[in-house]
């Protein structure tokens, strides 16, 4: 049998076990910190993960577009290079053009048919030569005898030697061969303005789209243009050109 000191004892023992008991389990514990549960460690790798992706993505885009970039300079100075060379040998190849049929021009006699003797008194008429008759004119050949001919049918025939040096053929510099030569302007081909259309019209050298409309204008407000005095009146022709143009029109 127990003392009675010894029976208090043991029930407060036993009644500070069953109260601690009771404390761990009917006590609300404290949740545990936001950074250590399981869910936000999950939701935070992910977060992790996805920045990690998209900083590749980011760095991947930026070596694509730095590789873009790099492979358009690197084209547009590969073609600015071939453009520079192709300029440059077309340049050299039409110098080489031009020199060779100067020289033919000048030197070449065309398959013996010319004579190598040419009377320095020799006149001919720029409206009826032909190519084989304007090559005995030394300093002309066959190509510029040809460019001569082709100009002349554009024109619809010279009115005066001195348009030799037009802008068309002043690159053969034909300044020393124009005593060789006269022109006669009854035998020029004539443009009817009062009936003609715009595109015939601007197909002569003289004329300009601007000027050749400008002329079809005047005469569909007019209805007919009966001088080449009534042209002075268009802005677009000055005097040089009315006087150029008196050979080539004429108003029927």
């Amino acid at each position: 049998m127990l003392a009675k000191e010894q029976y208090i004892s043991v029930c407060i023992l036993l009644g500070l076990a069953i109260g601690t008991w009771f404390f761990i389990i009917f006590w609300p514990q404290k949740p545990l910190p936001r950074e250590l549960t399981p869910a936000y460690q999950d939701s935070l790798r992910v977060v992790q993960d996805s920045l990690r992706r998209d900083s590749l993505q980011l760095a991947w885009a930026k070596r694509d577009s730095l590789r873009g970039a790099r492979w358009e300079h690197y084209k547009d100075s590969t073609k600015r290079a071939d453009d520079r060379r192709f300029a440059l040998w077309n340049a050299e190849r039409k110098a080489r053009y031009d020199s060779f049929f100067l020289a033919d021009s000048l030197w070449k006699d065309s398959v013996g048919r010319i004579p190598r003797a040419i009377k320095k008194d020799t006149i001919l008429d720029l409206n009826t030569a032909d190519t084989t008759e304007l090559k005995w004119i030394r300093g002309i050949g066959r190509y510029i005898a040809r460019q001569i001919v082709k100009y002349r049918e554009e024109l619809g025939g010279f009115y005066s030697p001195e348009q030799l040096k037009d802008e068309r053929l002043q690159r053969w510099h034909l300044d020393s061969v124009i005593p060789h030569f006269i022109a006669s302007p009854e035998k020029i081909r004539k443009i009817n303005v009062n009936s003609c259309s715009t595109d015939y019209l601007q197909r002569h050298p003289y004329l300009r789209y601007e000027q050749a409309k400008a002329i079809y204008e005047l005469r569909r407000k007019s209805i007919r243009i009966r001088s080449i005095d009534e042209l002075r009146q268009l802005n677009e022709l000055d005097s040089t050109d009315i006087e150029r143009l008196r050979w080539y029109l004429q108003f029927e």
